[in-house]
């Protein structure tokens, strides 16, 4: 009888064979039966015909040799054979064998469960429970491991990208470990491999404050859906000024379902208060209502309206002050009123408010805080909850997590360190002093790019509320809504991520876990949750940075706000969200199952934060605590009497999500980048270089056949989107082994910055210079659709050109089938990969 895991590696070697992206992609290509890809496909059987013959020779040799094991072995060689045969020509025979060896090993223990209690096991001889801290640290211990000449060449080419990326590279071990408590990375470090922890960076604990921001979504939504059943008519969004509105008066409101959000959301408000009162960084209960507060509700004031009703404005401040409350002199209260209103409309995040009645008085050289009740200021204030509460959130978190890492919100002592560290390396190498102190200037010069980055105003100009400040961000919010509609058909390489980072066996049986609707995945998926991993449905935060709409000033237009609303809207329709939920759900519980199970390696847990000591003391809390359901550990982490212990396993499991599909952070973009001209040019390309710093360079350190086979399969993937985007487009497909290849490397982001380089290259050459001229394959059709001025520029220059195209055409009484078609890409939804193939039947351009 044979054994059940070889029925499991039968049925695996069936499922494989189906699932295969070239396989797949086939069924969308027309006349795939021949050519190319019935070349895959004859590598597909040959895989298949080799292995087999392989393990009927080791079957003959190895007398425990199940067939289970031959079964698991020929299902890997069919399954990795398509791959390679359309992905995978650079790739070494002896990774071949490593990888289809650990697949075929997966597919045989898929019945098994993870493996216990091995992270100790891991450590290298002489490796000791209590490892060393990261203050203990060595430069070498601070150096990122070599990942073979590959990786060592890729982290030289790619280490004047970005700041993080330079800092890694830096003399100072100072400004090396500021870096890494500073910003999310996925460097495997050499300390790493003595049980020395990579720090928790004060980037990923902010983005755990993100659960804090979906409460408030979630609550706001749950009381309009009770007030809507009860009969009420306000909308959405008046809904929601009236919670704000009774949060600023006692969480008292004439409505009960209004009145039960207001106290619902004060949570929310007090734990980020408590947090802030507790650093020093918001003033105590007493001194808030000092300033005119019933209740505490951040205030975020409308700059627009302030702008244009300045007079008004004013006059009601030197009014209250020098008449209702009798402060101060009407001459007195002028001069102050205008220091209040320069204070507020050059704030450059609405944080900066906090201390704006914290003021000097003419003649006085202290400062006192003046009262304005908000009654008074109601109409130049904010009220949306959801605006103020989510703005206000991601605002005091940045500065909370920075103050706890550092003591302070500037890092006056770590910059002054490094400082210092630099004055001793000069004097101890004379000849190098130029050298030295242009490296200074550059670490200095990151690291305040890297804290400014998290509070969010790095880049922001002197003035935010000028025209040409918000017409950029007007217009990349419509480039968003214009051209991203096929976002999550380009995001399926993202699945291959998985199978890099924890293996073949480890994304098969968590994506089981999904389909078959596993009870552990629903508990599993709870706890994501409430770590901040999947919240994307509720925030739509992974979507709105990589389309680089991420902006800290205040709005200051009613068609600001307007377009707020059409790209959360849009950002729904791409279903996005769902897409990267159900991503980060499966291997945020892949991730903390290996934690909890003791099966993660110790070199991975001490990038993650986690060393030996603390891995034992999570296995604790864990015993004490959690339950495995089918197989799958589950921590209950909010039971753990530990806190500090859950926050540091919440931190772990929420970076290597982050990692995983892929989610750029404050040190994964260039400098330039972030300026108002930055933002416009490099639109849509901050997943290229965040790609290239976790998964490249990550993997390449970590130097796995995972990563080998799994980047493979995301180029086969890569090669699957092209097919589906060019049939969806009515457009002819190339079916070349070349093609396939180029266009799976440019779509599967493995390459970074240098496709984008190819790209830009091609488009200005004509397809004369770059690689689609080498291999005679074209230019890619990432960037067809685009302009040279559209692809050296960015896509807001694009679609200027676009407009003027479209107006030339208007006005000339010209509206041929290129003007219809360029008119057709400025409408919102346009290309929402769900409606795009219906517009494209009547759409002259695309015939």
């Amino acid at each position: 009888m044979v054994h059940i895991t070889g029925l499991m590696g039968g049925l695996a070697s069936v499922a494989a064979t189906a699932l295969d992206p070239t396989m797949v992609a086939s069924m969308f290509i027309p006349g795939a039966q021949g050519s190319a890809l019935a070349r895959i496909g004859s590598q597909v059987a040959i895989g298949a015909a080799s292995t087999a013959v392989s393990e009927i020779a080791l079957n003959n040799q190895q007398i425990t040799r199940t067939l289970g094991e031959s079964a698991g072995h020929i299902a890997a060689g069919t399954l990795l054979s398509g791959v390679f045969a359309s992905a995978g020509a650079a790739i070494s025979p002896a990774v071949r064998k490593a990888a289809t060896r650990e697949v075929g090993d997966a597919l045989d223990n898929l019945s098994v469960t993870s493996a216990v209690d091995n992270a100790a096991a891991s450590l290298p001889e002489g490796g000791s429970v209590g490892a060393a801290r990261i203050s203990e640290a060595t430069l070498e211990d601070l150096t990122p491991v070599s990942g073979g000449a590959i990786g060592t060449f890729a982290r030289k080419a790619g280490s004047y990208l970005t700041p993080v990326t330079r800092l890694i590279e830096s003399p100072s071990k100072t400004a090396r470990r500021t870096a890494l408590e500073l910003a999310e990375n996925n460097f495997t470090l050499e300390g790493n491999l003595r049980g020395i922890e990579t720090p928790i960076a004060a980037e990923t604990r902010v983005r755990g404050w993100r659960r804090e921001e979906a409460a408030v979504v979630v609550t706001n939504k749950q009381a309009y859906a009770k007030y809507k059943a009860d009969g009420g008519d306000l909308g959405f969004a008046s809904f929601r000024e009236e919670v704000g509105n009774a949060m600023r008066n006692g969480d008292i409101h004439g409505n009960s379902a209004v009145q039960d959000a207001a106290r619902a959301m004060r949570q929310v408000v007090d734990r980020v208060k408590v947090a802030q009162q507790k650093l020093g960084l918001l003033p105590a209960d007493e001194e808030l209502k000092a300033i005119g507060q019933t209740s505490y509700f951040p205030r975020v004031y409308k700059v627009g309206k302030i702008i244009s009703e300045r007079d008004k404005f004013r006059n009601m401040l030197v009014d209250w002050w020098s008449r209702g409350e009798k402060t101060m002199s009407r001459e007195e209260a002028e001069i102050t009123a205008d220091a209040t209103i320069n204070k507020i409309v050059g704030a450059k995040i609405p944080q900066d408010f906090a201390n704006v009645f914290t003021v000097k008085a003419a003649g006085s050289t202290r400062s006192r805080t003046l009262s304005v009740p908000d009654r008074l200021m109601k109409d130049y204030l904010e009220s949306d909850a959801n605006y103020v509460l989510q703005r206000h959130i991601r605002e005091a978190s940045a500065e909370v997590e920075l103050t706890r890492t550092f003591g302070n919100k500037s890092l006056d002592k770590q910059l002054k360190d490094i400082q210092d560290e630099y004055d001793a390396l000069m004097r101890s190498k004379p000849a190098e002093q130029a050298k030295l102190a242009k490296a200074r200037d550059n670490d200095i010069r990151d690291i305040t790019a890297l804290r400014d980055r998290l509070v969010g105003t790095y880049g922001m100009p002197d003035d935010p509320s000028s025209f040409f400040v918000r017409a950029g961000a007007f217009l990349r919010s419509a480039n968003f809504v214009t051209k991203l509609g096929g976002m999550t058909v380009s995001a399926i390489p993202d699945l291959a991520r998985g199978v890099m980072v924890n293996g073949f066996s480890n994304s098969m049986r968590g994506y089981s876990a999904l389909i078959s609707r596993s009870p552990a995945f629903k508990a599993s998926r709870a706890e994501m949750q409430k770590m901040a991993v999947g919240l994307e449905t509720i925030l739509h935060t992974r979507a709105r940075t990589m389309g680089d709409l991420v902006d800290s000033s205040s709005r200051t237009t009613a068609v600001e706000a307007g377009m707020e609303r059409v790209t959360d809207v849009f950002g729904k329709l791409t279903l996005m969200g769902h897409f990267d939920d159900v991503n980060k759900s499966v291997n945020g519980m892949i991730t903390s199952d290996s934690i909890l199970s003791g099966a993660a390696a110790a070199k991975k847990l001490a990038k993650l934060g986690i060393n030996p000591n603390m891995a034992g003391r999570i296995r604790s809390e864990f015993q004490k605590h959690g339950e495995v359901i089918d197989g799958w550990h589950i921590g209950n982490f909010e039971k753990w009497d530990d806190q500090h212990v859950a926050g540091v396993f919440q931190s772990a499991v929420l970076k290597d999500v982050n990692n995983t599909v892929i989610t750029p952070g404050i040190g994964d973009t260039p400098l330039w980048a972030s300026t108002p001209l930055g933002k416009t040019v490099f639109q849509f390309k901050s997943f290229a270089t965040a790609s290239y710093n976790r998964a490249t360079l990550g993997g390449l350190q970590e130097g796995t056949a995972q990563f080998y086979y799994g980047t493979a399969f995301q180029v086969g993937l890569g090669a699957l989107t092209y097919a589906l985007k060019q049939a969806a487009n009515g457009k002819d497909i190339d079916t070349s082994p070349q093609k396939l290849v180029l266009e799976g490397l440019d779509r599967s982001g493995i390459l970074g910055p240098l496709m984008e380089y190819n790209n830009m290259a091609e488009k200005a050459s004509g397809g004369m210079v770059g690689l689609g001229a080498i291999f005679g394959t074209g230019t890619q059709s990432r960037y067809a659709s685009r302009g040279f001025i559209g692809s050296a520029l960015g896509p807001t220059f694009g679609l200027l050109d676009t407009l003027t195209d479209v107006t030339s055409g208007v006005l000339n009484g010209d509206a041929g089938d290129r003007v219809i078609h360029n008119a057709r890409t400025l409408l919102p939804g346009n290309n929402l990969f769900w409606i795009a193939p219906l517009i494209n039947q009547i759409d002259p351009g695309m015939r």
